[in-house]
């Protein structure tokens, strides 16, 4: 699952000029990168991926796109 995000955001950062922000998965997806990354909070794989996840059911393969927005994430003491 990490390398087609990988893939994912280096096609999009080629094709547009700019990194993507937005990751879009369904919850089997979600699973996937979850055990990967060892994390099962999705707060904070946002932040390890650098992207927010955006959890769509009909998704069959993931995809990124970027949408203007403030990026929420901040470490919290």
């Amino acid at each position: 699952m990490l390398s087609k995000i990988n893939r994912l955001i280096n096609t999009y950062e080629q094709k547009h000029g700019f990194r993507p922000n937005l990751l879009y998965i369904n919850t089997a997806q979600l699973e996937l990168l979850k055990e990967q990354l060892s994390e099962t909070d999705i707060e904070i794989l946002a932040q390890l991926i650098g992207m927010d996840i955006v959890i769509v059911e009909s998704n069959s393969k993931p995809h990124a796109s970027w949408a203007q927005i403030t990026w929420k994430h901040s470490k919290i003491a």
